[in-house]
């Protein structure tokens, strides 16, 4: 058996002329679909590429990305999504990391990948999607048009690997987050069961990138005989253009977009009453937020969380759960991040992993087939996160009498900026390399729009001067850009414990006061 085609097959099978992806440039049909997803399949194993075999594939969101994806898939390579938003330094330790032999990239990105592609002598293999290119790189629709469509001879069991996810570690080094064909079914399972009805005719819209939480609901609709729509960015017009056009009665969005959302000034200029089901995830979001917006779509809204080791969704907080009655209880649950799904136990425990009862505050753990098998060649991380078969999450939150858990913290000091992580250590790293900065604090703000803002806090050497505008220029040249802080202060001293450990907490509580939380 083939796990890596095995629900597009289903859906072939069943649904072989529906429409099943859409993008500004095409319209596949589930049977169009497969014929593409086996010739690219067939084309990278024509290139020597054998099972097991890393590639790493950095596009933006298009039907492209789904037939690499599902390519990929069924040839039984391993995906290394790359985020189009990294820097080429970024670009560059996740292909060496991960020993990644080929990489398919848009035309977009040739520029900035090629160094990374001459300095590395692992990748053989350079496929562009769109544009004109020249030897020895190929071309993404030449490949597809001379190999065949029938389905590539590949066995694949649950235990392959399917995927290297990357996401910024406490340490400032990326870490690669193994993930397995039979996790991806269990993902796949707990989406249909527990994420929200998914029927015959839906049309799901994506706006953000496919290579993060979102792309978790393009199989779950395909096998289902639904539209997944992909748009190349957030945009809210284009979004509301499309609700229109497309009828379309799903939506996957980040917090930060759907603000941007109910804000427009022509919200009420577009007909979206085709919307059924809006899910929402990847960062909390302001109750206030939530109660304008249930006040404006009414009761569609689906809440997942998750996160890249444990996979998604591992809590839904389901439509009936976002209904306000006027009661203290139903207005309280709207903070909450649902409860734990069938294929998967949540629970609360303390420093020495013991379970908490309700009403506690402990570190959330999770443990389900669905999550990763381990961090790549990073045994240390590995078993620092897996620990007697619970995932440790890092989240810190607590559990009421009725099983709904709830998030009031993160234990490593991550930020959620419009849904993308960002780890303080990692920007704190590119700061001290800037010759003017003695000491340097990153941290998490509230902010209206992106749920949290990236801000730096740091003190220059004797002597010496900086500006705000040339700390955050000095990290955009060496961070993606929603890695970099949005505002700097400047102090004489940063404060620090009697051992001398910079207490960033002192310098982030003031900024959350008033938040009655430290995650936004």
């Amino acid at each position: 058996m083939n796990l890596g085609s095995y629900f597009l097959e289903k859906a072939v099978a069943k649904y072989p002329d529906t429409i099943s992806v859409v993008s500004p440039e095409a319209r596949l049909t589930n049977r169009r679909l497969y014929e593409n997803v086996c010739r690219l399949a067939n084309a990278l194993l024509g290139l020597g590429l054998k099972k097991g075999t890393r590639v790493g594939v950095l596009l933006t969101n298009s039907h492209h990305s789904v037939e690499c994806f599902l390519g990929l898939s069924c040839a039984g390579l391993v995906l290394v999504p790359m985020n189009a938003r990294n820097s080429a330094k970024e670009h560059a330790f996740i292909l060496e990391n991960s020993g990644a032999q080929a990489i398919i990239m848009g035309h977009e990105f040739i520029d900035d990948v090629q160094p990374v592609i001459d300095a590395n002598p692992d990748i053989s293999h350079a496929v562009c999607v769109g544009g004109r290119v020249t030897a020895p790189v190929l071309d993404y629709s030449e490949l597809l048009a001379r190999s065949s469509a029938q389905p590539p001879a590949v066995e694949l069991c649950g235990d392959d690997i399917s995927s290297i996810r990357y996401t910024a570690g406490t340490t400032g080094r990326p870490k690669g987050v193994v993930h397995t064909f039979g996790s991806n079914i269990i993902k796949v399972y707990n989406m249909l069961m527990d994420g929200y009805p998914i029927e015959e005719g839906d049309a799901i819209i994506l706006t953000a990138p496919v290579t993060h939480a979102s792309g978790t609901s393009i199989t779950p609709h395909i096998v289902r005989g639904a539209r997944v729509i992909i748009l190349p960015k957030f945009e809210p017009e284009a979004l509301m253009q499309t609700i229109e056009k497309e009828r379309a009665t799903t939506l996957y969005m980040v917090p930060t977009m759907l603000v941007m959302l109910l804000n427009h000034a022509r919200i009420n200029a577009y007909d979206l009453s085709s919307i059924k089901t809006i899910r929402y995830g990847a960062s909390p979001i302001a109750t206030d937020t939530l109660k304008k917006a249930i006040a404006r779509f009414g009761h569609v809204f689906v809440q997942g969380y998750g996160l890249t080791e444990a996979g998604m969704p591992m809590t839904i907080l389901s439509k009936q759960d976002h209904v306000l009655d006027g009661s203290g209880a139903s207005f309280q649950r709207l903070k909450s991040i649902g409860r734990e799904v069938t294929v998967a136990n949540v629970r609360v425990v303390d420093e020495n992993d013991r379970i908490l009862p309700p009403g506690q505050i402990g570190e959330i753990v999770v443990r389900s087939d669905q999550m990763m098998q381990a961090y790549w060649k990073n045994p240390q991380a590995t078993a620092e996160t897996l620990r007697n078969g619970w995932l440790h999450t890092r989240d810190l939150g607590y559990r009421d009498e009725a099983g709904y858990f709830y998030l009031v913290d993160r234990k490593n000091d991550m930020i959620v900026s419009g849904g993308f992580n960002v780890y303080p250590k990692e920007v704190e790293e590119v700061l001290y390399m800037h010759p003017a900065v003695l000491e340097a604090a990153v941290f998490g703000v509230p902010d209206t729009l992106w749920g949290e803002a990236v801000k730096a806090v740091v003190s220059l050497k004797q002597e010496m001067t900086a500006s705000e505008t040339e700390i955050i220029e000095h990290c955009k040249a060496h961070l993606g850009g929603y890695k970099c802080p949005k505002s700097v202060s400047f102090m004489p001293e940063l404060p620090k414990s009697a051992v001398g450990k910079i207490l960033r907490r002192l310098l982030k509580d003031p900024y959350w006061r008033k938040e009655g939380r430290n995650i936004n």
